[in-house]
């Protein structure tokens, strides 16, 4: 009995870096092939079902990165809301981050992520800490569980200073992790204090060579100020406007930094840029830049062959025709996808959900240190 496979057909396939007309392969959730050509749906023990995606434009699907936590949502009924949201919105795979607390034995630890058992979407966890908790025996200890993402949170200057640069060099270097900094938000912590936090960790993380993602963009825009490959900014809201219209001008530069879908919004009152132009950076920006960015690239974030077959289709009539010129695009509210596949499998098709509870698979193995964004 032949294998079952799919081909899509007629699509216009958008990568970071342009849009060419091409019909996609898939089998066992990757896909296997991406030509133009007649190839019959029948190939050795394979029989390919056929998709047509005339006048579709076809997405690699997005990261998603919540900025909070889900595992703690214990309602069932909300969870799966949050999780077709997500999918109305394209995103296939997400981030969550697990919060260190001492006590947690390892079944503790385990019995805490057993809420994304229930997940339709592929997910990865990163570990949040403080920073006086980023110490080698900590890093070691998470390292076992196969976590390599620690998201540090600093307080004060001071806090960097007392890190034990020294004796983590080996754990980054042999399990290749990556530090998320987050200086916390709050009225406590002024703008020179923030300022030095950003400065230090910017010049520690440069010394040691570790790999890090900062969520303050004060100084993405400055290219001098910090290091191409190790440093990756994390844009917020305000700023994700600025950041298409200078990827645009750039287009063909190497930048690092990276949006989730919901935070992009796009002020379309200023009319700088063609439709497709556009679709391309919006998947460069939210969905190949994150999937470098927590090590998940090209198994996420891209259409390539051996990648997975997380694919968003996008009908070509709907994008950017059904909004005033006055908006503000906000992507997480616009459900402009008509149906996304995650693996091969259908999570929502023709605007209708269709996926399981507990599609979503646990993925290990994260490279954050692979690719330069």
């Amino acid at each position: 009995m032949s294998e079952q496979g799919m081909v899509i057909r007629g699509g216009a396939v958008v990568t970071a870096y342009g849009i060419k007309e091409a019909d996609l392969w898939v089998h066992e959730g990757k896909i296997v092939r991406i030509a133009k050509d007649t190839l019959p749906k029948t190939t050795g023990e394979t029989a390919f079902a056929e998709v047509d995606a005339s006048d579709m434009y076809l997405l690699p699907g997005f990261v998603a990165l919540p900025t909070q936590s889900l595992y703690k949502i214990k309602d069932r009924h909300t969870y799966i809301e949050v999780m077709q949201g997500f999918v109305r919105s394209g995103c296939t795979s997400f981030a969550d981050v697990f919060l260190h607390e001492s006590w947690m034995s390892k079944p503790q630890m385990e019995y805490q992520q057993t809420r994304h058992f229930n997940s339709p979407l592929d997910y990865v966890w990163h570990v949040g800490i403080g920073a006086d908790q980023l110490q080698a025996k900590t890093v070691a200890r998470y390292g076992e569980h196969g976590l390599a993402a620690f998201h540090v949170s600093v307080r004060s200057p001071e806090e960097i200073s007392t890190i034990k640069w020294e004796t983590l060099l080996q754990l980054h270097t042999s399990k290749q992790t990556i530090l998320h900094l987050h200086i916390q938000n709050d009225a406590s912590v002024k703008k020179e204090q923030r300022d030095q936090i950003r400065q230090l960790w910017l010049d520690a993380t440069k010394y040691w060579k570790v790999r890090t993602v900062i969520a303050d963009p004060s100084v993405a825009f400055e290219t001098r100020e910090h290091d191409p490959f190790l440093h990756i900014f994390r844009l917020p809201t305000e700023v994700t406007d600025r950041a298409i219209r200078h990827m645009h001008q750039h287009f063909y530069d190497s930048w690092q930094v990276a949006a989730p879908l919901h935070d992009v919004r796009i002020d379309y009152r200023r009319r700088w840029y063609s439709p497709e132009r556009l679709l391309c950076l919006l998947v460069r920006l939210a969905s190949t830049n994150v999937a470098k960015a927590v090590g998940l690239y090209p198994q996420k974030g891209s259409l390539t062959p051996g990648a997975d077959a997380d694919i968003v289709f996008l009908k070509k009539e709907n994008w950017l025709t059904k909004y005033d010129l006055s908006t503000i695009l906000n992507f997480s509210e616009m459900h402009l996808p008509t149906s996304v596949m995650s693996n091969g499998k259908w999570l929502y098709r023709n605007a209708q959900f269709s996926s399981s509870v507990g599609m979503g698979r646990r993925l290990f193995d994260t490279k954050p240190y692979a690719y330069v964004i």
